[in-house]
């Protein structure tokens, strides 16, 4: 059995690494340091191995949203796409885990059961309050039973209560004051809430005080950081409560910490642990707080803001100090600390210094490495949401640099469209583009357009992606930025291409090209994501030799400098350029295509991934393997709203349903599919539409 508890430790990569030795004790971990080898190796092990596994995730939900739109969705990728890879039940070993979130990202496979973990029972409930060393008066242990029912049995404030019984009255249940009961109406939060309210009546105002500190961390604190605890001086205290009665508002009296040293904040941490209110991890010598918990003290930090700017900003300093150097190709782990640096920052009111370690730190300039080497587009989402008060990106940024404020609404934009979260992008595109036209940032406003014609791309509606393609070349040029009116050029002939304007395309393709040599003389073809598509155009056009070099050229671009998504998409192109005739090497180049698609978060990527496999399978008769892709592919396509994808992916499946031999199934998709290409323009659709009915025609 391999057992994790992630309120010990929530370290993805640790975590990893021990499931990586669990599953084989002689591995070289320094051959799978990407989170790629990662994903191939735990998925190819478990399903070849002769052994049966339980694993036990414990408190999964330190990993997950814990509010908004993606609530419940995991906040790593890595850990996303392992659970969804051991959902698909190629195997034959067991995964338990225990959350208070929902596991939105396992809901759609048929092997995940959802068990709400009921209530302690009567006897439950009694022998944990009786391990605690609570003891009752009545030899039937009623009154020990009646506590257990009174709060619900909820494992946490019994061992909150027992605790406290334990260590202010000896245990005896007949101490529990009478007016702590519960209402009927309240939720699991209040009713610790309430729990918490009498502890903090029996501990010291240090005790207090340090809880409040300790709340405005969001990781495991390390021993070492509990210094910043007691080294406030008047500036930084907070207010703790006085005796006040439950349910009356507590009064403000701040006590003074300054005078407290290392070892007696260490004191206080270890007695906070005997009340079973932190939790020590000796392992890595970190201290945690139950959610709930740190929910409470958070809130009564709150209170006094103003008081927590120092406490921020120093917390701010110890992540930077962890930080050190940022390696050239860091891992999300690596930024990690930078990560919580911009956190503390704005949550202490440095928005433009948080700014600067946005900009230098983790995205280092031009390279974005969060997103372009890394694909953590839900991780650059949070970054970028700290820069807003209370997380209300209705209003403008709080950085004072107007530019800065665009650069984050666009990033917000593409993030959000990069998550599959089309419908709430545009808003944010347009604020950040008429930002940036009034401030005459001509080369920023063309970026934002290029956003805006590939989300209109994706939704099927080429007009207003052709509109945006006008603007972007407008802007381009009037601040003669070559690169941009490159790249625009790039989008005009993509959007030719989807129309059937071939010819046209063509012409367009050879423009864009013809920008890029004078600016950059050591690179023969287009690159990125425009020598995707250009490769994509003179594949279908017929000059598949063509096709090929560029597509392997960009291949070398892409490898040489860690972007990610463009890797993913040139393995799916080289797997489409070989599909006919080299199967083997198609189906290498559509595992590594996927491979990479799973290991980050942008959504477009791992359809075009799944869709390409799926396809692929299902022309060479495969359905069941088909299915698999195509299925995965038209929900993502469906939810997010990528019209364009659904039409290719609904052909798709009229293949496989041809392979299995389902011929109305099949014709239906194919039909469907028909109509939305008709509706989008799209003129690839209907060519492969006409094909596949034609095919089943022939069959018939």
């Amino acid at each position: 059995m391999f057992w994790w508890g992630f309120y010990d430790n929530w370290d993805i990569d640790k975590f990893f690494e021990a499931l990586l030795l669990y599953l084989d004790p002689n591995i070289d971990l320094s051959q799978y340091a990407s989170s790629s080898a990662r994903m191939a190796y735990l998925k190819t092990g478990l399903h070849r191995s002769r052994h049966r596994f339980l694993f036990v995730l414990d408190g999964l939900e330190v990993l997950q949203h814990p509010e908004g739109d993606d609530y419940g969705l995991f906040t790593s990728v890595d850990l996303k796409n392992w659970l969804r890879d051991f959902a698909e039940a190629t195997h034959s070993s067991f995964c338990l885990i225990t959350t208070r979130a929902p596991l939105l990202d396992l809901i759609d496979y048929s092997t995940y059961t959802h068990r709400e973990v009921e209530r302690l029972s009567d006897s439950e409930g009694v022998e944990l309050l009786q391990k605690l060393g609570v003891r009752g008066s009545e030899p039937d242990r009623s009154d020990l039973r009646r506590v257990v029912q009174q709060w619900g049995g909820y494992a946490l404030v019994l061992s909150l209560l027992g605790s406290y019984l334990v260590d202010h009255h000896d245990g005896d249940i007949r101490q529990l004051p009478a007016n702590l009961a519960p209402t009927a109406t309240e939720t699991k939060y209040d009713r610790v809430s309430r729990v918490l309210r009498r502890y903090d009546e029996v501990l010291t105002p240090q005790e207090r005080s340090f809880l409040e500190r300790f709340s405005a961390f969001r990781l495991p604190v390390p021993a070492a950081a509990l210094e910043i605890l007691s080294s406030s001086t008047g500036e930084t205290e907070f207010p703790s409560p006085g005796s006040p009665k439950l349910g009356e508002t507590e009064p403000l009296n701040p006590p003074n910490l300054g005078d407290l040293g290392g070892k007696q904040t260490l004191a206080i941490a270890h007695r906070l642990v005997s009340y079973r209110i932190l939790h020590h991890n000796a392992g890595n010598s970190t201290y945690t707080i139950h959610p709930l918990i740190r929910k409470h003290y958070l809130q009564r930090l709150k209170q006094a803001r103003d008081r927590t700017t120092t406490l921020h900003r120093q917390i701010a300093d110890l992540y930077l100090t962890t930080a050190g150097e940022t390696p050239r190709f860091p891992t999300l782990n690596d930024l990690t600390p930078l990560i919580e640096a911009v956190h503390h920052r704005c949550q202490a009111g440095d928005y433009d210094e948080a700014n600067i370690i946005r900009r230098d730190r983790i995205h280092q300039g031009d390279l974005a490495v969060l997103i372009h080497q890394l694909g953590a587009y839900d991780a650059d989402l949070t970054l970028m949401q700290e820069f807003f008060l209370e997380g209300d990106t209705t209003q403008n940024p709080q950085v004072s640099d107007p530019d800065a404020q665009c650069f984050v609404l666009n990033h917000i934009g593409l993030c959000l469209m990069s998550l599959g979260r089309l419908g709430e992008a545009p808003s944010f595109y347009e604020r950040a583009a008429a930002g940036y036209v009034s401030g005459e940032k001509w080369s920023f406003a063309s970026a934002i357009y290029h956003n805006l014609a590939i989300l209109y791309i994706y939704l099927g509606n080429f007009p207003a992606s052709a509109s945006a393609v006008e603007s972007a070349l407008l802007y381009a040029r009037r601040g003669n930025d070559q690169g941009s009116e490159q790249f625009s050029l790039g989008l005009q002939a993509w959007v030719d291409h989807l129309l059937g304007h071939l010819d046209t395309a063509t012409d367009v393709f050879q423009q864009a090209a013809a920008l890029l040599h004078p600016r950059e003389p050591d690179k023969q073809y287009l690159y990125g994501l425009v020598g995707i598509k250009h490769a994509d155009h003179l594949h279908r056009w017929g000059d598949a030799d063509y096709a090929r070099r560029i597509t392997e050229a960009n291949r070398s671009i892409c490898e040489r400098s860690h972007w990610v998504e463009q890797l993913s998409l040139c393995h799916r192109a080289m797997g489409d350029l070989d599909a006919a005739s080299k199967l083997s090497t198609a189906q290498y180049y559509y595992n590594e295509a996927l491979q990479i698609a799973r290991s980050i978060s942008e959504r477009s990527v791992l359809i075009e991934a799944l869709l390409a496999r799926g396809r692929w399978a299902a022309r060479q008769g495969n359905a069941a393997a088909a299915s698999s892709d195509l299925e995965e592919a038209l929900g993502y396509a469906v939810a997010g709203g990528y019209r364009l994808y659904e039409a290719d992916i609904r052909m798709g499946l009229a293949w496989m349903h041809r392979a299995a031999g389902n011929l109305d199934a099949a014709r239906l998709e194919a039909e469907r599919a028909q109509r939305m290409s008709e509706a989008m323009g799209y003129y690839w659709g209907q060519k492969d539409a006409a094909e596949v009915l034609e095919a089943l025609e022939q069959v018939a």
